[in-house]
């Protein structure tokens, strides 16, 4: 009887601490002392704590927030107050008649340690459209009106040469309008087109230095004349050095393949003080730009620019000395500066206006044709990408 009484004595004292064990309170994820509570294979939440994710450093492919149509290079991912990446660059790009560049250099040094590693959500990254217009100001026969429509579309090809660094395939088409000028001497089509293929390739060489390359094959004609002159190659190679995290050093040069100008120099500076400014002082498509405010869930920005602009072009136009109809190539060449506001949404649709000043203005013959300057103008351009 006596060892009966023992055994159920302890069996008893067994239950009672198996039971403890069980419904003992957890302590406070992290807390000192903290004791382990039972597994219970019914429970619906994690039971033993969250995992932090681990940070990753390196470059950003993917579309950023807000504030640029998609990061890689240099746009700003960062943080959603940075300034929009396809215009960050400058205006329309280093060749004229460009849709604003989507894809900047890489990100300063110091910043790339805070970026993610995401894939890219799409092959075409990035359709836009653009109108400029520049009005005539008088009825002489020497003023000349334009009027620009234009539309892109980019392809992504990622890790370009085993990089890291996507190759970027834009084509783009341009209906180009034109209102005068119409002297006993000098004369232009209504209308010509540009048709043309980009290629871009922003490789990063060490954590300080990076290169902007690019290559353009284009038609530019009425599609009356089409000669070997209605195909003009351009290239652009732009070496970056960061000198600061904030501050990087460019140059290079940009081959526009014109009549009057065969090649601009690339040289300037690129600042960034803080993610609400940036300072992009290069020739030949400087810009300056300043976060404004946020309307709902749209960024806002304003931004003051300039440009080398124009193009160059095969035509049919009226001789007055023959009076018949001749084969010729015209470049129209001016500068540009503008002032604008742009607006990013966070589903990477972008809108601008911009209004500025043209002057400058000339049109180069290939033939004898005396060479004319033009009134100045205004300039009203319009777009939107996403």
């Amino acid at each position: 009887m006596a060892r009966l009484l023992l055994a159920l004595v302890v069996m008893l004292t067994g239950s009672s601490a198996w039971g403890q064990a069980t419904v003992a309170p957890a302590p406070p994820a992290g807390g000192v002392g903290a004791s382990i509570q039972g597994w219970d294979p019914y429970a619906t939440t994690p039971q033993y704590g969250n995992f932090s994710t681990p940070a990753y450093s390196g470059q950003v492919y993917a579309s950023p927030p807000p504030t640029s149509t998609y990061v890689p290079p240099g746009s700003y991912p960062p943080a959603p107050s940075a300034p929009p990446s396809n215009f960050a660059t400058g205006p329309n790009s280093f060749f004229p008649q460009q849709p604003q560049p989507l894809y900047q250099p890489a990100q300063p040094f110091a910043q790339q340690q805070q970026q993610f590693q995401i894939p890219y959500e799409r092959f075409m990254e990035n359709l836009s459209f653009q109108y400029t217009f520049l009005p005539r100001l008088s009825d002489q026969e020497d003023t000349l009106g334009i009027q620009d429509f234009e539309t892109s579309v980019t392809a992504l090809f990622p890790n370009f040469l085993f990089s890291e660094h996507p190759l970027l395939v834009t084509p783009a088409f341009v209906l180009h309008l034109w209102d005068g000028p119409s002297t006993m001497v000098q004369d232009l089509p209504g209308n010509a087109y540009s048709a043309y293929l980009d290629f871009a390739w922003n490789p990063e060489l060490t954590p300080r230095l990076y290169a902007e390359l690019g290559f353009r094959a284009g038609i530019y004609t009425d599609f009356e004349t089409m000669n070997t002159d209605s195909l003009r190659l351009q290239g652009l190679g732009v070496g970056n050095v960061r000198l600061t995290p904030t501050m990087t050093l460019k140059g290079g040069a940009v081959y526009i393949d014109r009549l009057d100008v065969k090649i601009l120099p690339v040289v300037g500076l690129l600042w960034e003080p803080d993610s609400l400014t940036r300072f992009d002082i290069t020739f030949p498509y400087p810009r300056l730009s300043k976060y404004w405010t946020t309307v709902g869930d749209r960024k806002v920005w304003w931004y003051v620019g300039g440009e080398y602009g124009g193009g160059s072009w095969t035509i049919q136009r009226y001789d007055f000395n023959t009076n018949q109809d001749v084969s010729d190539q015209i470049d129209i060449n001016d500068y540009r500066v503008f002032i604008g506001l742009e607006a990013t949404h966070p589903n990477r649709l972008r809108a601008y206006a911009e209004v500025g000043y043209v002057w400058d203005r000339n049109i180069v013959y290939r033939s004898p044709t005396p060479n004319l300057k033009v009134d100045d103008t205004v300039m009203l351009r319009l777009g939107f990408n996403f």
